[in-house]
C-alpha cells in the first residue's frame, strides 16, 4: 500500500518540480494573454490605465489605484515562472518608456526590466503586488498607497466602478491649473504678460499652444514644453500693434496637455486708451 501510495503521489511532485518548464499550453496562452492585455493598456496611457484595473487582483487594486503609472511605448515578455501547480507566476518583461534624467537633459527611451506577479483569482490571471518584495520593478512608479492627495481625504476609495473612476480621473486632471484664466493688453503700444501653468499631475506632461484667431503681431510662447510633475511653467503673451487703428477681437490661446488631451483656455482682450 505505501509503494502504491507513492506511484499515486509521484506524478503531483513531479508536476510540482518542473511546472515552470512544462506548463499547460492552455495556461500558458490564457497567461500571456492577458499580461499582453494589461501591458497594452499601459502603452494606451492616461484611459488605459483605468481599464487595466480590470486585471489587477483584489488585494491589490487600493495599491494600483493609488500608484503612480508609468507609460510605456512598448514591451516584450522575456520570460515566465510558474509555481503553486500554474496558479501563480512570475513574468519578466522589457518595456521601453521615455526617461530624463533630470530637467536639464531631454528625455531619452530607455529598456526597463520589470518582474510582475501574476495569480489566478475567479478563474483568470491577475496582475498583483507582494507587499514584502518591495524590491520588485512594476509598471507602477514609486508610491506609498497610503499617501493620498487631500481630495480623497486621506482614504483610498472602494468603488471601482467606471463612473467612480471616471469621476475620481477627473478630480486628478482638475490638480493641473493656470494662474489666470483672462489676461488684457494693450492695443495701441506694445504690451505683454505672463500666465503660468502648474502641472498638478504625478509624472510629466507634453504642453502644446494654439491660437485662435490669428492675429498680426501676437504671439504667446511657452518656456519649455515639457513640465515634469510638480512644476510651473511660463506662458509669455505679447502684442506688438501693427499700425492699424482700433482694438483687435479678443483671443483664445489654449494650453493642450498630452498625454490626457486636457484644454486651458486664456482669454486676451485689447484694451484701448
Amino acid at each position: 500500500m505505501i509503494f502504491r501510495s507513492a506511484l499515486i503521489l509521484l506524478p503531483v511532485a513531479m508536476l510540482a518540480q518542473t511546472g515552470a518548464q512544462n506548463p499547460p499550453p492552455e495556461v500558458d496562452q490564457a497567461l500571456r494573454a492577458r499580461v499582453t492585455e494589461f501591458f497594452n493598456f499601459h502603452v494606451e496611457g492616461a484611459t488605459g490605465f483605468r481599464k487595466a484595473m480590470d486585471l489587477v487582483a483584489d488585494d491589490t487594486k487600493d495599491y494600483y489605484f493609488s500608484a503612480q503609472k508609468i507609460q510605456f511605448k512598448s514591451f516584450k515578455i522575456d520570460s515566465i515562472t510558474y509555481s503553486d501547480l500554474f496558479t501563480k507566476a512570475v513574468v519578466t518583461l522589457s518595456g521601453r518608456r521615455m526617461f530624463r534624467v533630470s530637467p536639464q537633459f531631454p528625455e531619452t527611451e530607455i529598456s526597463q526590466p520589470m518582474s510582475t506577479l501574476w495569480k489566478i483569482e475567479n478563474n483568470k490571471w491577475c496582475w498583483y503586488r507582494d507587499a514584502g518584495a518591495e524590491t520588485s520593478l512594476t509598471p507602477m512608479g514609486p508610491s506609498d498607497p497610503k499617501a493620498i492627495g487631500p481630495s480623497t481625504g486621506g482614504m483610498v476609495p472602494r468603488d471601482f466602478s467606471q463612473g467612480a473612476m471616471d469621476k475620481r480621473a477627473q478630480e486628478v486632471l482638475k490638480q493641473s491649473k493656470v494662474s489666470k484664466t483672462e489676461v488684457t493688453l494693450a492695443a495701441s503700444h506694445p504690451s505683454s504678460e505672463q500666465v503660468v501653468f502648474h502641472n498638478g499631475q504625478p509624472g510629466s506632461v507634453l504642453l502644446s499652444i494654439d491660437i485662435s484667431p490669428k492675429v498680426e503681431g501676437f504671439s504667446a510662447v511657452l518656456d519649455r514644453t515639457n513640465v515634469n510633475a510638480g512644476e510651473d511653467v511660463g506662458l509669455k503673451i505679447h502684442y506688438n500693434p501693427s499700425g492699424k487703428e482700433g482694438a483687435p477681437s479678443p483671443v483664445t490661446v489654449r494650453v493642450i496637455v498630452a498625454p490626457f488631451n486636457q484644454a486651458f483656455p486664456v482669454t486676451v482682450k485689447f484694451a484701448t486708451e
